[in-house]
């Protein structure tokens, strides 16, 4: 179950100032749809690095980006 942005928030919220853990949280919010293992993940995260903005995107993570520039499309036409 992928967390909202909000959730994330109150998440990190909790976390640092009342440090709450994954089965707690999972006890004060029935009503949400969070798994365990999901949980344990993001907290994992939180306690790593220490914010949400370092949750919602890490610098690094992902596909690293292709150089599309007009050196290397010249290049890739002479050897086709």
């Amino acid at each position: 179950m992928p967390f909202s942005r909000e959730d994330k928030h109150l998440i990190n919220l909790l976390r640092q100032e009342k440090h709450y853990s994954a089965r707690y949280f999972l006890k004060e919010f029935p009503n949400r749809n969070w798994t365990l293992s999901g949980l344990n993940h993001l907290l994992k995260k939180i306690d790593n690095f220490g914010s949400v903005t370092s949750v919602e995107w890490c610098a690094g993570s992902g596909r690293p980006r292709s150089a599309r520039t007009v050196a290397n499309v010249d290049t890739v036409a002479d050897l086709v």
